[in-house]
């Protein structure tokens, strides 16, 4: 006995072409309905903690705790940018004369000289030590240079990768810079936005350009040593990220300019980098410099 064949299920192209004109016809007729009548989808309402869960009273009373510690921390930033403000403009409001911007020049010049002379004998003093085979790794010596480099920098640039920004940052650090002078001036540097989404990027600057003034930048991948190349901003390279030049750098180097003008005349400023390990600081300077350091 034959063995009875069975029916292919395949379908014509002419019916398949069909289903999909089909198809397309009924998502087209379901967005024009849902745009004429637009329903909102609610929000579910959080249930909170179950009155069961054990210890209940003391995860609320943390919870509290630690709303009223971020309150604190978000009125005392407050209240550092409001009285920072009210300086800048206090200072910007008063005319200065020539003899005293004469003096005031006297007076940065000797600091200067007086910092470069503590600088000379402590370079020295390191030399000498690497000589006899010493070297000082202490948490003392990094501590001695990142005073040095509060003291004598006008703007610091804090590095933060854009991978874990807050777990990148040291708010005790920005305090302590914000407590030495009023003019020193702090720019976070959200470095290697080419490895997280455009839109978490975007919301990250929204986030911390509420406390101070951020950038986003992206270092030279380039090979060579010197003539590292800038990605102007709102260029296709720039937007889509996908140059191995630097992104970023002109926006950077414009604020800097911003801030060296004081009173209409262009003075020099210092510029100290600050940040955690393996988060860019190096790259951020060579593509600044257009040369490996």
């Amino acid at each position: 006995m034959v063995p009875k064949k069975h029916k292919s299920k395949r379908l014509p192209l002419k019916q398949q072409q069909k289903i999909k004109k089909r198809a397309a016809e009924k998502h087209r007729k379901d967005r024009r309905e849902s745009k004429k009548n637009p329903q909102r989808k609610k929000l579910q309402k959080d249930p909170g903690i179950p009155n069961l869960l054990p210890f209940k009273d003391k995860i609320l009373q943390q919870i509290d705790d630690h709303r009223e510690r971020v309150e604190e921390e978000k009125k005392r930033q407050k209240d550092a940018r409001s009285k920072l403000h009210d300086k800048n403009r206090s200072i910007s409001n008063t005319s200065m004369t020539m003899a005293e911007l004469a003096r005031e020049a006297q007076k940065r010049g000797s600091a200067f000289e007086t910092a470069q002379d503590e600088y000379g004998a402590e370079e020295r003093e390191i030399v000498e030590g690497a000589v006899a085979g010493r070297k000082d790794n202490s948490k003392r010596a990094y501590y001695r240079e990142f005073q040095k480099v509060v003291q004598n920098a006008d703007v610091i640039l804090e590095v933060l990768d854009a991978r874990d920004p807050l777990g990148t940052r040291a708010p005790q650090i920005e305090r302590m810079i914000l407590d030495a002078g009023a003019n020193k001036r702090i720019i976070l540097i959200l470095n290697k936005i080419d490895l997280v989404p455009r839109d978490v990027v975007e919301k990250w600057l929204t986030y911390l350009r509420h406390e101070f003034p951020t950038l986003a930048f992206k270092a030279s991948t380039q090979e060579q040593r010197r003539n590292l190349g800038h990605a102007v901003s709102g260029t296709k390279k720039a937007a889509t990220l996908t140059t191995s030049e630097c992104v970023g750098a002109d926006s950077l180097i414009q604020l800097l300019k911003n801030y060296s003008r004081n009173q209409k005349i262009k003075t020099s400023i210092t510029v100290g980098i600050i940040g955690f390990p393996n988060v860019g600081k190096s790259s951020l300077i060579n593509s600044l410099k257009r040369a490996r350091v």
